[in-house]
C-alpha cells in the first residue's frame, strides 16, 4: 500500500505494517495505542508536548535527544544510564551531598 501526498484521516486498525516508512510526514496529533514498535528507529522526529503513557521503553538508545523539562513519574529505572552513569548512582550521590550539606 502506498500513500504519497495525501491530506487524509487514516483509521489502522489490526493490520500489520512491519518494515514500513514513514518520511517527511506529519502524525501531529495522532493516537497509538496497542502498538508493538519495537526494534524501530525513530530518526529526526519531533515529539515535544507528547504523553507517553504505560509503554515498555526497556533497552532503549536515545542518542542526541533534547530532554528539557521531561516529566518521568512512576518509572522503573533499574540500570537506566544517562551519559554514562547509572540513575541509581546519581540518585545515591544527590542523597549523599542532601545530608552532607545539612537539607
Amino acid at each position: 500500500m502506498e500513500v504519497h501526498d495525501k491530506r487524509d484521516v487514516l483509521d489502522v486498525r489490526g493490520a500489520v505494517v512491519t518494515n514500513s516508512t514513514f518520511d517527511d510526514v506529519n502524525m501531529s496529533n495522532t493516537r497509538f495505542h496497542n502498538v508493538n514498535l519495537s526494534v524501530a528507529t525513530i530518526l529526526r522526529a519531533n515529539l515535544s508536548n507528547a504523553k507517553v503513557e504505560d509503554v515498555n521503553l526497556s533497552n532503549t538508545h536515545f542518542t542526541n535527544v533534547n530532554m528539557s523539562n521531561v516529566k518521568i513519574e512512576n518509572a522503573q529505572v533499574a540500570g537506566m544510564m544517562i551519559n554514562g552513569v547509572s540513575l541509581g548512582d546519581l540518585f545515591h550521590a544527590f542523597e549523599t551531598a542532601k545530608t552532607a550539606g545539612g537539607n
